[in-house]
């Protein structure tokens, strides 16, 4: 056997032991703000590419990343409740800025749309989680909020794990 292929294996063999509470920990700090430091998105679909989970496997991933991140996003939000905008300063590695456009703009359309705009930012890349900001400053009800953030972020990751699936399913 290889160098290369023992380093692969071993490889393979630690993800199999750390991957879901690796993801766990990975998604809690993305939905706290904190994990915007790399793609999570990426990493998730490469860990299923990696894995090749089963159908029932994949929808385990799901759940348990969006529980993740529900969880780090409820932080935020009950954060904002207690603190207002001072969230931001109080947690390490947040690169937002209460006064810049893209906060801004995120905090306009919270006031304008409410619910759906809860929704929508948790379904686009560069926005999610920020409006957690103002749903908490401005006492949005929680259970509206955590309905809105579950699904639209349960439908965000179920897409990032089918498409590594069906693109091996199609070549394989």
């Amino acid at each position: 056997m290889s160098t290369a292929t023992a380093f692969l294996e071993s490889a393979l063999a630690v993800v199999h032991v750390v991957g879901l509470p690796a993801l766990f920990v990975v998604f809690v700090l993305k939905g706290a703000l904190i994990g915007k430091v790399f793609p999570t998105s990426v990493f998730l679909s490469g860990y299923v590419a990696v894995m090749t989970p089963t159908y029932w496997r994949a929808a385990l991933i799901v759940v348990l990343v969006t529980t993740a991140h529900v969880l780090g996003q409820g932080v935020i939000y009950a954060g904002s409740r207690r603190y207002g905008e001072d969230i931001l300063s109080m947690l390490p590695l947040l690169p937002f800025d209460p006064e810049s456009e893209t906060f801004q703009r995120v905090e306009q359309w919270f006031h304008q749309y409410g619910g759906i705009a809860v929704f929508t930012t948790n379904v686009i890349p560069w926005s999610r989680g920020l409006i957690a900001i103002p749903a908490g400053v401005s006492a949005y009800p929680s259970g509206r909020y955590f309905v809105h953030v579950g699904t639209s972020t349960l439908l965000y990751h179920a897409v990032y794990v089918a498409v590594p699936l069906i693109g091996i399913a199609v070549l394989f």
